[in-house]
């Protein structure tokens, strides 16, 4: 490593930089694009997969750089490994990294160590720009007033960096779901938004009050590492204390800080001294050069600890990703204590012990299950959030806080202003996700699937099933819809009687004779009403009195559509049948006697009547309609009387008309939907209210040909866009409902699925509790086989006697397979497979006073994480295949 002087030489500083690493992020001004990787690199040669870690051991091996890290001497106090850490602290806004930590030895359980092959990839990528990356790090400790304990001055494009984070792309670690940036030491999250954790180099080592050797901050390593190259041991002298050794003064943080160096090459050992006392006492350290590797001694539980997860992401580095699962909370999120990212981090824990224990190796080694958490929620900020916050009441501030946080979400989602914030905010951020993993895992082919908890599911299954047509009215509307279905059937009712009326003029064209006798019916009580009067709307005020206002407005507009359409007939009626002597003055050479015209009658009586019968009934129609014009005209007169705008009545009413009915006939809420990259394997639905959703919005979940089926015409369905489909639930989940009623009827006597406790079987209450249940239902079962068996005998005789049993058996097999057994068939991909899915319940556990932690820790359940991980292994022996 080179020198402090040798740095200042250099003059390297923050904006001199070009990029984090190798394969790191360019977060310089003089970059041409932040966030790419350096020429030559890329995120997918940085993984920690088999052939790139002989490639970074090679690298390592004939690095020039290299070589001045080797042992040079036989001391048990020298060595040449090199191991990383990352702080477990998160690093201030704007602080760093040469600021932390305060003390020249870090402290016990701050920092955790990176794996061996994390280790060796960020080593290689240190490597190949030592000199660049020393040369900045010292700069930011100079820029520290008084080394770490100083003031904590902010570098000159630290405002630019945290711009440009997202785009950062830097060394891999811990399977992919965190970078580091070397110039920076920063180690951050790439999925999700979090603060940058400190990284160390730990080259030299002390042993401070235990068995367990922790990393000297890369000041002081690289203090001592320069007395090292020097072989400063060959100068000792006799010290105050007595001992014959090489004293070598630190700058650091603590004042009189010095090492002593003892012995000859082969046996030379060192010591931290933080005073100047006449002996070594208390606060002096044992020190060595590289990581010592495995202890002769007992290890620690930490150790321990620290060796388990190293394991892990060595497994992580090895294996590829064959399958992604997206993870969509729900409510509660914006709670001060609630965090998405720890609940994903506790899930993958659980799998990872679980995948050790029921997986084999030969399936373990095939691929490995990612979990990225989708954090929709942390970033969408919406109108109405500030302003129920000042309507929110003093009483029991703290619940009212807390139901804020998280009921309110699902009213949120509900309202039509604020739905489709919520619907972009999920997309996007799954679009976003799914384009970072594949930027660092270009060529990617394996699955993706869903994990939604409680809303969460509500909103994955929403978008699903608009990824064909991408747009659907708000939920709501299908209430309407259905209205206007129901009045649809009655106009076109309507209809008919017209077209028949029209054909019956059709037929006979001598009707001219009459129509002094139907002018009469229809002239009796005075003119024909006006139409122009009905060109009006119910004004707000008659809207909020009237019982349904929606209701109200369509049928303000169906009454003026009637009317148009029965004037119509009557007109067509006039017209057809006008008098001789009428139509005479318009031109018409038609001349007829009275005679004729009597001798004609004769012979049509009947159809006089059933004309005469179908005016009155137009002219009921009209009347009825005039008094309903009648009021619409008055309410109208009142608002402009009031507006002082009575004498222009007749005009403004139709424009009013014109402008507010077209309004409210052509406003729809329409919710769009976002393209997802991706598709989905399966979605599972955890803890979901999804059935309800469903059910208040009448949908049942098919392709759309089910209203036979369901014996309901305005039933809406819907199919999510999914290989497979689950519905997971506690059966003391408040929050969660069945789905499978929804897809097929027959499923609402069937109990659901009961998922297997993680250590085998059923719990013993379960068990006790499914045989008495089994007991009963197949009894019933027995009992209903005889009766139909009777039923059956009988059948088949007749059949025998007229040969139609095979047609029988025919049709009795078409009969049995149901639409929506049909639909399950193809939601779960297979004639026998099932969606809904109960967890077991613990033998001493109380309904009600486990029914929150019930919704809340789907996260952290064995049973939960043992399911979902055999079905995403499903598709892989469990021992690989014969060769023969």
């Amino acid at each position: 490593m080179a020198g402090p002087d040798e740095s200042w030489a250099r003059g390297v500083g923050p904006g001199d930089d070009a990029a984090s690493s190798s394969g790191g992020a360019s977060t310089s001004r003089a970059a041409p694009a932040a966030g790419e990787a350096e020429e030559g690199a890329s995120p997918d040669s940085l993984r920690n997969t088999e052939s790139n870690i002989r490639r970074l051991e090679d690298t390592i091996k004939h690095c020039a750089a290299r070589h001045k890290y080797l042992a040079r001497t036989k001391s048990p106090s020298d060595g040449e490994k090199v191991r990383w850490y990352f702080c477990k602290l998160p690093l201030a806004d704007k602080v760093l990294s040469s600021s932390v930590p305060r003390t020249e030895i870090v402290g016990k359980g701050d920092y955790f160590r990176l794996s061996e092959r994390d280790s060796l990839a960020l080593e290689a990528s240190f490597l190949e720009r030592e000199e660049e990356l020393v040369a900045y790090w010292w700069r930011e400790y100079a820029q520290c007033s008084e080394g770490p304990r100083g003031s904590l001055v902010e570098s000159d494009d630290s405002e630019y960096l945290y711009k440009v984070e997202e785009e950062r792309v830097g060394v891999p670690v811990k399977g992919g779901l965190y970078e580091v940036d070397l110039m920076r030491r920063h180690c951050f999250p790439v999925y999700w938004n979090g603060e940058n954790r400190r990284v160390l180099r730990g080259h030299w080592f002390a042993r401070k009050g235990g068995l367990d050797w922790l990393p000297l901050r890369e000041d002081v390593s690289e203090q001592l590492e320069l007395a090292y190259n020097c072989q400063v041991w060959h100068r000792r002298k006799f010290q105050p204390s007595g001992l014959f050794a090489a004293r070598v003064d630190l700058q650091g943080s603590t004042p009189d800080l010095h090492a002593l160096f003892t012995g000859e090459d082969d046996t030379w050992e060192a010591w931290l001294v933080f005073d100047t006392g006449p002996k070594l006492g208390s606060n002096t350290i044992k020190l060595r050069r590289g990581f010592p590797g495995s202890d002769p001694i007992k290890p620690s539980q930490d150790e321990l600890r620290q060796q388990k997860e190293e394991e892990m992401d060595d497994y992580c580095s090895q294996v590829p990703v064959g399958h992604l699962v997206f993870m969509v909370h729900g409510i509660g999120q914006r709670l001060e204590k609630a965090n998405l990212v720890d609940d994903v981090v506790d899930f993958r824990r659980v799998t990872a012990n679980l995948a050790e224990r029921y997986l084999t190796s030969y399936q373990r080694s095939t691929q490995r299950v990612l979990f990225i958490p989708c954090q929709w929620r942390k970033g969408l900020k919406l109108s109405g959030e500030h302003t129920v916050e000042k309507l929110t009441l003093d009483g029991v501030k703290g619940l009212r806080v807390a139901l804020g946080a998280t009921v309110h979400d699902v009213l949120y989602y509900m309202s039509p202003i604020y739905c489709q914030h919520i619907i972009d905010s999920v997309s996007n951020q799954l679009n976003k996700l799914y384009m970072k993993f594949l930027k660092r895992n270009p060529g990617y082919s394996g699955k993706v699937s869903l994990y939604g908890h409680s809303l969460g599911s509500v909103l994955s299954y929403d978008i699903l099933c608009h990824q064909e047509s991408l747009c659907a009215p708000f939920p709501t509307e299908y209430l309407k819809m259905e209205c206007a279905s129901d009045r649809s059937q009655g106009a076109k009712s309507t209809n008919e009687v017209a077209v028949h009326d029209s054909a019956t003029e059709d037929q006979d064209t001598s009707r001219h004779s009459f129509a002094d006798s139907i002018n009469g019916v229809i002239d009796e009580d005075g003119t024909r009403t006006d139409t122009s009067h009905m060109d009006g709307i119910l004004p707000s005020c008659v809207l909020e009195n009237s019982p349904n206002n929606n209701d109200t407005v369509v049928s303000s507009v169906a009454v003026d559509a009637e009317q148009n359409d029965e004037e119509n007939k009557v007109e067509n009626y006039q017209t057809t049948y006008t008098e001789e002597g009428t139509t005479s003055a318009e031109g018409s050479s038609i001349s007829r006697s009275a005679e004729e015209v009597h001798e004609e009658a004769l012979g049509k009586d009947k159809l006089i009547v059933s004309l005469e019968e179908e005016v009155k009934r137009l002219k009921a129609r009209l009347e009825q309609l005039e008094q309903q014009n009648h009021l619409v005209t008055e309410s109208i007169s009142g608002v402009e009387g009031h507006e002082g705008k009575s004498a222009n009545h007749a005009t403004n009413s139709g424009k009013l008309f014109t402008a507010q009915g077209s309004t409210n006939q052509s406003y729809s809420p329409q919710i769009r939907y976002t393209k997802l990259n991706f598709k989905v394997d399966t979605f599972f639905a955890v803890g979901s209210p999804l059935g309800v959703f469903l059910s208040l919005r009448n949908v049942r979940i098919g392709i759309g040909k089910g209203q036979d089926y369901w014996q309901d015409a305005n039933i809406i369905e819907e199919m999510p866009c999914c290989r497979q489909m689950f519905n997971i639930f506690h059966p003391f989940d408040p929050v969660a409902y069945r789905v499978e009623p929804l897809v097929c009827e027959d499923y609402l006597k069937k109990r659901p699925v009961i998922v297997p406790y993680h250590r085998g079987g059923k719990r013993i209450h379960v068990g006790v509790q499914e045989f008495k249940e089994d007991i009963a239902v197949r009894s019933q079962a027995i009992a209903h086989q005889l009766k139909s068996l009777k039923v059956k005998a009988v059948a088949a005789m007749l059949a025998l006697s007229r040969n139609e049993t095979e047609e029988d058996g025919e049709s009795a097999n078409e009969k049995d397979r149901s639409y929506g057994s049909i639909m399950m068939e193809r939601l779960t991909g297979s004639p026998e497979g099932r969606i809904d899915h109960v967890l077991q319940e613990k033998t001493f556990q109380h309904s009600y006073l486990s029914a929150l932690g019930a919704h809340t820790n789907y996260w952290r359940d064995h049973d939960t994480a043992l399911f979902i991980l055999r079905h995403l292994y499903r598709d892989i022996p469990e021992e690989p295949p014969i060769k023969h």
